[in-house]
Formats: structure tokens, sequence, C-alpha cells
């Protein structure tokens, strides 16, 4: 009997994605074993924290960076870091910014799920430019710039996206005018070269998800400019609390609620250090593809299959897309609903499979990259009980 099953849940296989509703990603062993060894002994939050901050600058070849509770919790603390700094008057009053430069522009059709509503968390402002579907360019960013402007926000786009400018072209303008950028890079931490672009592009801010380097879904990190890492810093949980002027029970920063354990820490700073020394190629990318093609043989002449369309994602068959390498099932003969009704009949199972499914298309992709070795099997048994 499984720990889920104890407590009256279903196990589930993860075809879909890194999804934090489905716990992130699978921390290595090497990667918990360093959790359970942080687990005998306390430390120093704020100097564990600084360490850490200085393994992944170290990493990346950035001039500074800060751990975070998650991605979102980084584009709160940057938001916060870019309103306030380091000043406690101001960093107290978040998130009231009356007459501070409160206001981040962004682009209409660039929003990624509108993660972006972290700037709004630490008090910020909307400005929005361009059009919702055609974009728009650099100049309406500057047209937009003000003395309230405290900086703008970018989703970083996985794919080229028409009418988003370039992040470098954006830097370039918004450095002219003193203006910092916050990049929503959650996921883009393959390939690993990616790290040092941001850095070579001397990004301000740039957040990333703990989950995308196999750490605990709970974590995340901010690389970017030294004075802003520190700023947000102060803005964390322990900031006040426990740095480098150390007033416990003073007040506390907007990020307090954002806390993390140290076991968490340790194990997201292990995780980096293992994603960076990996063989992607050989450790993730090709025994996935090896559990792909596993299901498609099995799969691909299943009955409730035989008017389905099934192909590679990517359709190389080699590599991988955004955290996603496997098989795109396209039902040529069913409605987006009819698909939708499918997926959930694959959840019925127990264990229950997921697939990676939006909800307005009549296709799934089969994740493979998140497939644990052998359950490519439980899929396929579950693909037959719905599909024969």
């Amino acid at each position: 009997m499984s720990v889920y099953s104890e407590l009256g849940c279903k196990r589930v296989v993860n075809a879909a994605f890194a999804l934090t509703r489905l716990g992130g990603s699978t921390v290595p062993r090497e990667v918990q074993e360093a959790m359970d060894k942080a687990n005998e002994s306390y430390c120093n939050m704020w100097e564990l924290l600084q360490k850490g901050g200085e393994v992944i600058a170290k990493g990346t070849g950035a001039e500074a960076a800060w751990i975070t509770s998650g991605g979102f919790a980084a584009l709160v603390l940057g938001a916060a870091a870019c309103m306030a700094g380091s000043d406690p008057e101001k960093m107290r009053r978040l998130p009231d910014t009356i007459g501070m430069k409160n206001e981040f522009i962004i682009q209409r059709n660039n929003r990624l799920y509108v993660y972006d509503r972290a700037m709004e968390v630490a008090g910020g402002k909307f400005v929005f430019v361009g059009d919702e579907n055609w974009g728009g360019g650099v100049d309406e960013f500057e047209a937009a710039i003000t003395d309230r402007t405290a900086a703008i926000h970018y989703a970083y786009p996985y794919q080229p996206k028409r009418g988003v400018p370039p992040l470098k072209e954006l830097l370039k303008m918004a450095h002219s005018h003193g203006i910092p950028v916050i990049v929503d890079a959650a996921g883009m931490t393959y390939p690993t070269s990616n790290f040092k672009m941001f850095a070579d592009m001397k990004a301000d801010i740039v957040a990333f998800g703990g989950k995308y380097v196999h750490g605990p879904n709970s974590t995340g990190f901010a690389i970017g400019r030294k004075d802003l890492m520190e700023a947000m810093a102060l803005h964390s949980f322990i900031g006040v609390e426990s740095g480098p002027d150390e007033t416990p029970g003073k007040w506390r920063g907007i990020g307090r609620g954002y806390k993390l354990d140290r076991q968490e820490i340790v194990g997201l700073v292990v995780a980096f250090k293992r994603w960076m020394a990996l063989d992607h190629e050989k450790d993730r990318i090709e025994p996935a593809w090896e559990r792909a093609r596993y299901v498609e043989k099995r799969i691909k002449k299943l009955p409730g299959l035989k008017e389905a369309r099934i192909s590679y994602l990517p359709r190389s068959g080699t590599g991988l897309a955004y955290n996603t390498l496997g098989l795109n099932v396209h039902f040529l003969d069913k409605s987006v609903d009819e698909v939708g009704e499918i997926v959930m009949r694959l959840r019925e199972g127990d264990p229950e499979v997921w697939v990676r499914y939006w909800g307005d298309s009549n296709n799934f992709i089969v994740n493979a990259l998140m497939l644990l070795p052998g359950q490519e099997k439980e899929l396929v048994k579950r693909f037959e009980e719905v599909f024969a």
C-alpha cells in the first residue's frame, strides 16, 4: 500500500507536464538524500540562503542570485525590490505604494497565465502596451515610461512569438532610461546555456521555478543584478529578521509568507548543481524517447485510436520541445468535448493517468519526459482499458 492510498488518494502516472497541481517534479535520489541529511541539524537560514545563492550565481554567470519559494515568489520579491529597494520605511509599507514608483509596463499579448499578477501582489500597478493579438514593438514600451515606472515585466516566450520584441532589444532600451526589466523565465532551464544567455544580456531580474531543475516543487530562484538580489533578500521571509542587521521581532517584509525549509533550500542547491553537470541527452532525453516509442508501438493499433493520428513531438522524434517530448494524439473524428471526456476517463483508474491537455482542442500529448521508469507500462495498460 502506498503512502497515498493510506490517505485515501490515488497515485498519478504523470504523462502531462511538471505541473504544480501534480507536485512539480520528482527529485533525484541524491537530492532526497541531501534533504534528509539537512533534516538532521539546524543552521542559520540567512547564511544558507546566501551560500546557496552564491552557488547558483557562479553556475549561471550572473552577478548574484537568491533562492525563493517558487518562481511566483521570485517575481513578487523582484517587484518589491524595484519599488522599495532596501529602504526600510518603504519596505514596511508594502503593498501600499502610494508615492513610490509603482508602475510596471507589460505587453497585452505576452501574459503568461497572468503570473504577472505577482507585480500587483507587491503593490504594483500595470501599464499595458500593444495590441492583444498583434503585439507591438520596443517603441511602445519606451513611450509608456514615466517618472512612476518601477520596471518592465517580460514573460520570456519559449518560442518566437508574433509581436513580442526580443528581450535583448527591450533591455537595451530600458537600461538607457535606467529602468529594470523583470523576466519570467520559469521553465527556461534547458539548455543550460540559457542561464548564461540571460546573464550576458544583463537582465536585471530573471525568475525560475526550482521544479525545472528537478528541485522541490516549492522552490525557485532568481538571478540578476547584485543590488536587486540584495534587496530581494531583505524583502524575503527571513530578510529583516535574520539579515545583515539581524533585528528579530522588529517587523516583517512582504515576503514573510514565502517561507522555505532548510531541507528545501539544500535540495534546490544540490538539484541545481546536478542539473548543470547532467548529460541531458543521455540521462533524460534518450530514455524518455525509448518510453515514448514503447507506448507508441503498443497503442497505435488499439480500436479506439483507429481514427486518431499519432505523431511525435517534436516532429523529428528527437530532442525535446518546452519540457515536453513524446506523442501527439490527434482525434480526427471527435469534438473537443469528446476528447475532454476521454482525458477524464484516463484519470478514472488507479493509478490515474494524466496527459497534457488544454481543453480547447481535439488532441492531447503523452509527455514521456515526465514518466518514471516502468510507468510507461502502467500507461499502456490504462490506454488498453479505455481504447480497446
